[in-house]
């Protein structure tokens, strides 16, 4: 049974604190990592002397208070012994995260434990049991929290933004202020706390967090709670500045050393930089790209465009895209300079972000590009994405895709095949791949019995002596298309 508003009126509310540096102790080998699902609580458990080591390692580093967590300190068998060692080395403000049911808050205030912190991120029980990946998580944390306010806590809620609750945050806000909370923490969910595929899906786009944390901060102004935004970049909700913590409040162990969570980086126009604003966090922009702090105005506008709106007229002008493959051009002069083949994951994120400037055209080109070992995939990605797709480069891998391959390109609306020599020899001798002439004309002909791609053909020169031999050939249809040049870099 939740309290009434009567009842929480009726307790005293914690007293103004000054500005405190929370020392975050982990129990667990990932350091500066909030373990907010349920199964992180099995991750390596740290010893007791290591714990120890690693707070006098903060205590030294900066003036705070401990708060221990990472992993779920209620299972400890040694945590009676812990706590005093850390009431010793630095009583004051002594923490512990916990979302356990069963949180003996009566012993743990009289061991010198002051605060409490609950993660509880969402007030729709099966949502916020679905993210822990524990039943009954919802009703666990409820209990910690009533525990720890009944034994005269200070009780913090930690909630975590994640995409499908963040509409319901100002509900979840409510909820806690009705039980008796008194401090919220809202972070942003972080690529150290979950796998790279499930951050993508979990992780809500920062232009869209706004209205989400402003009707969050109204429920908590009308319920007197404080609320503290973390992890997350000012420019994300401006108007509500003077709720966010700055990056230096909170020290953790990173590698050997203590550091705030997030490092400092470039952020948007407006960033007032460290120790402010940490700037644009480098694992979100690593995902999802930098264009919502470049242009924050044209990028909340991109965001709510619907499929109609996307297929609207007025596009971009044409983008020009390329990605690494095995190096296919022996010549220093006329190659890409490629080092090797790029992850397929990162082109295909390029690739995504991209496709929000809705180019008019996108040309992929490169001298390796179709040599990747998934460059048919790679195509098929983009002819998915952009209306209009034109690739340009060396063509002989095209020889070896298969039907289905060169099926699902059928959408390609161009190829242009590079041409390194006018004759085999010179052609194999330049790329330093023996047949890869006749395996590019192979493929010319493939693509122009089994699909209606049109097919050109250019001429890369760094040379202008092969001019006339090139001419020749065109001239005698040894070559496909019509004559086309492009000059290398370098040559004369």
């Amino acid at each position: 049974m939740m309290r009434s508003s009567e009842d929480t009126a009726r307790r005293p509310a914690a007293a103004a604190r000054k500005r405190q540096v929370d020392l975050r102790l982990p129990l667990l080998r990932e350091t500066a990592a909030l373990p907010w699902r349920g199964d992180a609580e099995t991750g390596a458990m740290l010893s007791l002397d290591a714990i120890l080591a690693h707070a006098e390692h903060l205590a030294a580093a900066a003036p705070g208070a401990f708060l221990l967590g990472g992993g779920e300190p209620l299972l400890r068998p040694d945590l009676p012994a812990l706590l005093d060692a850390l009431r010793a080395m630095r009583p004051e403000g002594l923490g512990l995260v916990s979302g356990g049911g069963g949180v003996p808050a009566a012993r743990l205030r009289a061991a010198g434990v002051e605060r409490l912190h609950v993660p509880f991120h969402c007030a729709r029980q099966d949502a916020h049991d679905w993210l822990v990946g524990r039943p009954g998580a919802a009703k666990a944390a409820l209990r910690a929290i009533r525990a720890g306010l009944d034994a005269d806590l200070a009780v913090t809620a930690e909630v975590v933004l994640t995409r499908p609750t963040m509409v319901h945050l100002a509900e979840t806000i409510e909820v806690l202020a009705r039980v008796g909370v008194r401090a919220i923490c809202v972070r942003r969910l972080t690529a150290a706390e979950v796998d790279g595929a499930r951050f993508v899906a979990l992780s809500p786009r920062l232009a869209l967090l706004e209205s989400s944390l402003e009707q969050a901060a109204h429920a908590a102004l009308a319920r007197r709670v404080r609320l503290t935004l973390r992890d997350l970049p000012l420019c994300v909700a401006p108007r509500l500045r003077p709720l966010f913590a700055a990056p230096d409040s909170e020290l953790w162990l990173v590698g050997d050393g203590v550091a705030p969570r997030a490092a400092a980086t470039p952020g948007c126009a407006t960033c007032p930089g460290w120790p402010r604003c940490a700037g644009a966090p480098t694992d979100y922009t690593a995902r999802f790209g930098w264009e919502e702090f470049v242009d924050r105005a044209a990028a909340q506008a991109r965001v709510h465009e619907s499929v109609a709106d996307q297929r609207a007229p007025a596009p971009a002008a044409p983008l020009v895209l390329g990605w690494n493959g095995p190096p296919r051009v022996a010549c220093a002069a006329c190659g890409d300079g490629s080092s090797g083949e790029e992850p397929t994951r990162a082109v295909r994120a390029r690739l995504v972000q991209a496709a929000r400037y809705r180019p008019a055209l996108l040309r992929l080109v490169g001298a390796d590009l179709l040599a990747h070992s998934q460059a048919a995939r790679l195509v098929y990605d983009a002819v998915r994405l952009f209306p209009r797709v034109e690739v340009a480069g060396e063509a002989s891998p095209l020889a070896e895709w298969s039907d289905l391959d060169l099926r699902r390109m059928k959408e390609l609306q161009r190829l242009d095949v590079a041409l390194y020599g006018p004759d085999a020899a010179t052609h194999d001798a330049h790329c330093g791949v023996p047949g890869a002439f006749d395996a590019m004309l192979r493929a010319v002909e493939r693509l122009r019995t089994r699909s209606r791609i049109a097919v050109g053909a250019y001429a890369v020169l760094h040379d202008a002596a092969q001019v006339a031999a090139y001419a020749d050939a065109w001239q005698r249809h040894a070559l496909p298309g019509t004559p086309r040049f492009r000059l290398s870099p370098q040559g004369g």
